[in-house]
């Protein structure tokens, strides 16, 4: 993987290329998103390389001036804010990544890239749509890989634009799937997943952390999850199969929980994504730890600043020793809209999230925070109805 990423680098870098595919995961750039964008810009590497039958033809080409198509993983996150995502680091690092390798969002044009003579196709993994700052790049996207709830409303591309979207609990399992029917196409079957088993070892990952190890009180997990888990296990050829799983997520949940040493402001821009004029971060720590840390709501406001929002949706977690879920709606002043939104996600039935009203805490004024008893809904569970909230606002 690492000698795939720094010879895409270098070839992007000196514009040796004929034709380039950004896999851009979404803004979050947790590890599900990350994995599948490295992953599958790996993938599609290796099948052109077996479509293009290179060794057959070189022999009538000029080597002097012949040049390649690449396929670029970009994660959705500036290059010094990398360091946040502490699950992500510590999962690439550890299957022998180098984050001098990878490509950031601040690291590549593509406003650029498309204005050049160069043929650009965009693949979007892990989200299916395009935040404000990509407007512009739905005319040219040719693929969609996504386990959130289809959003109709905001489909925007081309007819013939691919698409891969299905509720499961994570992308990893999609892209895997993907990764498999192409495999089969060219009669490669399992080849690449045997070939390079850090990538496999990547989806696993990935599809663990995201489903919590099939774990019965979150409930992420689906069939197909665990059906393409059980097909990575036989790939890996692992011995105890339960006791992996459960050393990973361990693993991967230690990483990600250590925010210690992370300012709240930091925390704020550790895993967020924006719904409209709504900034929704998502910490690893209960909503009311994240509030008691220095300056909390100061760091809320200047996100919200920022971020161009007026309303902050902030998500909190802890999974052990209890399982803990907590909410809280802020904006800064009196805020009429920020109240409104608190009572829609409060009335909300379908299913409801279960949000016990409680006190925040001192120096918390303007915050309606609740203990959220319906311990599966997540974030992606809360976008959709923030969406429907925006609407029947603007009406």
């Amino acid at each position: 993987m690492d000698q795939f990423l720094t010879t895409t680098t270098n070839k992007l870098k000196s514009s040796n290329y004929s034709e380039i595919t950004i896999i851009l995961g979404n803004e979050s750039c947790d590890l599900d998103s990350a994995v599948t964008a490295l992953v599958y810009a790996m993938f599609l590497s290796w099948q052109y390389d077996q479509i293009k039958c290179k060794v057959c033809t070189k022999s009538h080409r000029d080597e002097s001036t012949y040049k390649e198509s690449i396929y670029v993983p970009v994660l959705d996150v500036e290059r010094e804010d990398f360091s946040l995502k502490t699950e992500v680091v510590y999962c690439l690092k550890d299957h022998g990544i180098s984050e001098d390798s990878l490509v950031f969002r601040n690291d590549i044009d593509i406003k650029n890239l498309l204005a050049s003579s160069t043929k650009t196709n965009i693949i979007l993994v892990d989200h299916h749509i395009l935040s404000k700052k990509y407007d512009f790049l739905a005319p040219y996207v040719t693929e969609i890989i996504d386990h959130r709830p289809f959003d109709k409303k905001e489909w925007n591309y081309k007819e013939d634009t691919r698409s891969l979207i299905e509720t499961v609990g994570s992308c990893a399992t999609l892209v895997a799937q993907r990764m498999k029917d192409l495999s089969a196409l060219i009669e490669k079957n399992f080849d690449f997943f045997t070939t390079y088993p850090s990538c496999t070892k990547l989806l696993h990952c990935a599809i663990i952390l995201d489903t919590v190890n099939f774990s019965k009180d979150i409930n992420k997990g689906t069939p197909h999850d665990k059906e393409i888990v059980e097909f990575l296990e036989s790939i890996l050829k692992l011995e105890d199969r339960e006791a992996e799983r459960k050393s990973i997520l361990d693993r991967l949940l230690n990483a990600r929980c250590d925010v210690s040493p992370l300012t709240a402001s930091q925390l704020m821009r550790k895993d967020v994504k924006i719904v409209g004029d709504v900034l929704v971060p998502s910490f690893p720590i209960p909503v009311k730890e994240f509030l008691k840390k220095p300056g909390a709501l100061q760091a809320v406001s200047e996100a919200l600043q920022r971020c161009k929002c007026s309303i902050g949706l902030l998500l909190g977690m802890r999974l052990s020793p209890v399982h803990l879920k907590d909410v809280a709606v802020y904006g800064p002043g009196v805020s009429e809209k920020a109240a409104k939104l608190a009572k829609y996600l409060q009335d909300w039935g379908s299913p409801s999230f279960q949000l016990s009203p409680e006190d925040p805490g001192a120096g918390c004024d303007g915050c309606f925070y609740y203990h959220q008893l319906y311990s599966p809904a997540t974030r992606k569970q809360y976008i959709p109805v923030v969406v429907e909230f925006l609407q029947s606002y603007m009406e």
